[in-house]
């Protein structure tokens, strides 16, 4: 299916609507008034995007973008306001919920990781915005990290700096109030370093490349296709895809797992559409988040042996399927 992926397409004017309903059930009778529930309609469509509680605090997309800006300005004060833009937007084609990303265009937030061949890795610093019209995501704002060269946005969902407001009334004030510890961002930046030069010295075998970027996105290979079939179709081009961005990360950063987080955080940044790719973009660069604070670790240890993590991983995803 199709998404919305500008900002001008998530910025559709919203309302509240009261909600009724038919007399016993009767669609042609008497319209009662359903009084703990009320409707979010997108005018510009003239359509219902959700239903939600009496309680619900409606946040508009624009609103929140606002709140984002105000974000940015508390998490980085010396940074001027035109040196964030809007560099990504990320919403299903109903518009129920939707991801904005700003991103500092300037390089006086960069920090600059060990050179890669002939050119430093420069990271600059990001903020997400979730916002939802369903009732069924939080508003919230993320504080990531992005890999400036081609745009590999991450977020750490386990040290990430990141404010979250249920959609409730008592939770959602006129204003919100970002308290940031710049002592943590500045640890967090530390820590972000200590992980990728971790997997700068773990080395991977180029042929293990498919199988650990496949493990950490939960991608998992079909246990029987059909050749000819659309599915078959789909699950080569899937690989295709998978396989060019391997080589190209070996070519520039050689066989070690930075290199792999490169396939990872660049396919979860721009995942194909594809029936084997069953997440979006939000949730696939939290998994690579998720991964690259694990494996940090993990990969330090004496007795790390990457045949049985992937081994592990492997058993790890498929129970989670079956279980």
């Amino acid at each position: 299916m199709p998404r919305l992926t500008q900002l001008d397409d998530v910025l559709f004017p919203v309302e509240v609507r009261a909600v009724f309903a038919g007399a016993n059930g009767d669609a042609g009778g008497k319209l009662l008034p359903v009084p703990d529930k009320k409707a979010i309609v997108d005018t510009r469509r003239r359509r219902v995007i959700g239903i939600v509680s009496r309680e619900y605090r409606l946040v508009s997309n624009r609103e929140a973008l606002d709140w984002a800006y105000e974000c940015c300005r508390k998490a980085f004060p010396d940074a001027n306001d035109t040196e964030w833009e809007v560099k990504a937007t990320d919403a299903p084609a109903t518009g129920g919920h939707c991801f904005i990303d700003l991103v500092h265009n300037s390089t006086f937030l960069d920090f600059s990781g060990v050179p890669a061949q002939s050119r430093p890795d420069v990271f600059g610093p990001f903020i997400r915005v979730t916002n939802s019209y369903n009732g069924l995501r939080a508003l919230a704002f993320d504080i990531g990290f992005l890999r400036k060269v081609c745009k590999n946005g991450l977020i750490l969902p386990d040290t990430i700096i990141r404010f979250k407001f249920t959609h409730m009334r008592r939770d959602i004030k006129e204003t919100i109030t970002f308290d940031v510890s710049h002592e943590r961002l500045v640890k967090l930046k530390s820590s972000f370093g200590s992980y990728l030069d971790a997997l700068r010295a773990c080395p991977v075998h180029h042929d293990q490349f498919a199988s650990l970027a496949r493990g950490v996105l939960s991608i998992r290979v079909p246990e029987k296709i059909e050749p000819k079939t659309r599915e078959a179709a789909e699950w080569e081009s899937l690989s295709a895809h998978l396989t060019g961005l391997c080589d190209r990360y070996v070519r520039e950063l050689g066989e070690n797992a930075y290199a792999v987080l490169n396939v990872i955080t660049e396919f979860a940044s721009h995942p194909p559409a594809n029936r084997y790719v069953q997440r979006e973009r939000h949730s696939l660069q939290r998994l690579a988040g998720t991964w690259l604070s694990a494996f940090a670790q993990r990969c330090r240890e004496p007795a790390f042996d990457l045949t049985t993590y992937l081994a592990d991983l492997a058993a790890s995803k498929s129970q989670a399927l079956t279980g």
